[in-house]
């Protein structure tokens, strides 16, 4: 009997280190993400944009592309004034297509966006920064 209460305590003593290590790693996820993009010099959605898109004393405001795995986002500008138009365009690598587009401001909002043309689109700049956020799938095979 002594030996299985020994077993049951030596358990509880694993178990506690164990989940304050998950608490830990957790913790440190939300508060440091990670960058999305794979590449530490390229910002993206997930890592340094709200900083980035902080308001501006001049008016003037961030524009950062954000493009998932399978091509890339070109806006025309890094930086804009509010009420400016700001046009982009959306290159699919070969084997995938757009699958959505959507321009998010730093405070979460979504902004219009319209089709100009083919895979080109635009936008008026809002009075804070924004993210051109762009996901791409795997091309449907026509039929």
């Amino acid at each position: 009997m002594y030996k299985a209460r020994h077993v049951k305590s030596a358990r509880r003593r694993l178990t506690l280190p164990m989940l304050v290590l998950i608490a830990a790693v957790f913790v440190g996820i939300l508060v440091f993400p990670t960058s999305a993009s794979g590449s530490a010099s390229e910002p993206d959605a997930v890592s340094g944009a709200r900083s980035a898109m902080s308001s501006s004393s001049s008016g003037i405001y961030s524009v950062i592309p954000s493009a998932q795995h399978g091509g890339s986002v070109l806006p025309c500008v890094t930086d804009a004034a509010a009420g400016k138009l700001i046009t982009f365009s959306v290159a699919p690598d070969k084997g995938f297509e757009t699958a959505s587009v959507s321009v998010i401001t730093a405070g979460g909002a979504l902004v219009e966006v319209l089709r100009v043309q083919g895979e080109s689109y635009k936008f008026v700049m809002p009075a804070q920064g924004v993210i051109i956020d762009v996901a791409f799938q795997y091309a449907r095979e026509s039929a």
